[in-house]
């Protein structure tokens, strides 16, 4: 015979063992498919200061670089805000950035921007002299060079866009 067959508690602390390891496994598992995503997240920190921004956007235009800057600094979940200069929009176009991870080449970022004129548009390291065309990708509109750098932006609301951006 063998030895776990002879032995009735060796058995038992073997199946506690293994159900022990498949419990840690599912509760591993499940705690992963919990965790929002960027867009989620970014959304989240929108929405509870959207009334702030506006009324920000209202007070202080688009074109004091500094006070944005300034004003950044006090926003909860906004790692910076900048006022990035983009063909076409003199007075620029507010970028909030959210999420910063990684270090280039192998970088993501996520945010979102206020579109004066409610147009899609690519922003971040994205940009070149040369304006690139965002194509319509599911709920939105995406880039990509043909390489890993993408970029992805969807409307939130008029004049808000969520963005993300990937190298």
């Amino acid at each position: 015979m063998s030895e776990l067959h002879k032995n009735p508690i060796k058995k038992r602390k073997k199946h506690i063992l293994s159900a022990m390891a498949i419990l840690i496994a599912v509760l591993s598992l499940t705690a992963c498919g919990n965790r929002p995503t960027s867009q989620e997240r970014v959304l989240a920190v929108f929405e509870e200061q959207k009334d702030t921004i506006c009324e920000m956007i209202q007070t202080y235009g688009l074109g004091d670089t500094a006070k944005w800057h300034e004003l950044g600094e006090e926003l909860e979940g906004v790692l910076r805000v900048h006022n990035m200069a983009v063909p076409g929009y003199d007075d620029g176009v507010l970028q909030f950035l959210c999420i910063a991870e990684g270090i280039a080449p192998a970088s993501f970022e996520a945010g979102f921007y206020y579109s004066p004129d409610d147009e899609p548009i690519l922003i971040g390291w994205g940009l070149s002299p040369e304006p690139a065309e965002l194509v319509e990708d599911g709920d939105g509109y995406s880039w990509t060079d043909g390489t890993d750098n993408r970029y992805y932006t969807e409307r939130i609301c008029e004049n808000f866009y969520y963005y993300e951006e990937a190298n």
